[in-house]
């Protein structure tokens, strides 16, 4: 398992996603950045805290950018043996194709850990250099650390909530499908942030459980947990099941 990783690590250093993917992730630190700037300037007796520019940014993340950014990556893992016609040279190799799929859920995985690293560190170096010109309140390591391990959990529960456009990308054998499929689910997170009912939307409760606002709006735990678990299984199931079929032509 672990050579087929590497082997999906190898074909991305040719890749122009990895370093698209990357700043991608870096757009929330940017636009939180920004967005301070703005506010000092207009207000300048308003008082940040390190605690309120991840706050923004977990919802930014969650809801909007980092989304999208996954599911581009998604969409390219799983349609590029059909982009670049390299399906033929992997389906004859004595490898179980569960095996070839799992491989590419794995990198995905890391893949996802690794951006929201990425913009965790952004955040936290954007708001050292707005702490060392304007001055930030509460800025301590402590805090960064706190919300690394709330973005960690955020990035584990979305890797869950995109595995139907792994399928997708299987399915049209391309990036568009899966990419509009993403607008529309960006656009309901977004109507549905601010909503009690956000808590059964997969792509919204995720960002709830993250945040502990599960309790406030009526709903139980345990059902949005059920509820991504029964996207991901089924998003899961579904890739899986098209590419055992799947045959050379």
């Amino acid at each position: 398992m672990l050579d087929l990783i590497y082997c999906e690590l190898l074909k991305l250093k040719r890749s122009k996603m990895l370093p698209l993917s990357i700043l991608g992730a870096l757009a929330t630190p940017i636009m939180m950045a920004l967005e301070a700037l703005q506010t000092h300037f207009k207000y300048p007796e308003r008082i940040f805290t390190l605690n309120d520019i991840y706050d923004n940014s977990l919802l930014y993340a969650m809801l909007l950018m980092n989304i999208m950014v996954f599911a581009a990556i998604t969409a390219y893992l799983f349609s590029r043996e059909y982009t670049e016609n390299t399906l033929k040279t992997i389906l004859p190799v004595p490898i179980p194709r569960a095996g070839l799929v799992i491989g590419k859920f794995l990198t995905l995985f890391l893949w996802s850990i690794m951006l929201t690293i990425v913009t965790w560190t952004g955040s936290l170096i954007l708001s050292g250099i707005y702490h060392v010109i304007f001055g930030l309140s509460g800025f301590y390591i402590t805090i960064a650390l706190q919300w690394l391990l709330k973005l960690l959990l955020g990035g584990v529960l979305m890797f869950l909530t995109i595995s139907p456009y792994a399928f997708l990308a299987e399915r049209s054998k391309g990036l568009v499908v899966p990419m509009i499929t993403s607008a529309v689910m960006v656009m309901g997170s977004a109507a549905l942030c601010n909503q009690d009912f956000g808590a059964l939307y997969p792509w919204t409760a995720t960002y709830f459980l993250v945040k502990g606002r599960m309790e406030s709006t009526g709903y139980p735990i345990s059902l949005a947990i059920a509820i991504i678990i029964l996207v991901s299984v089924m998003g899961f199931y579904a890739t899986f099941h098209y590419f055992k079929k799947e045959d050379l032509k």
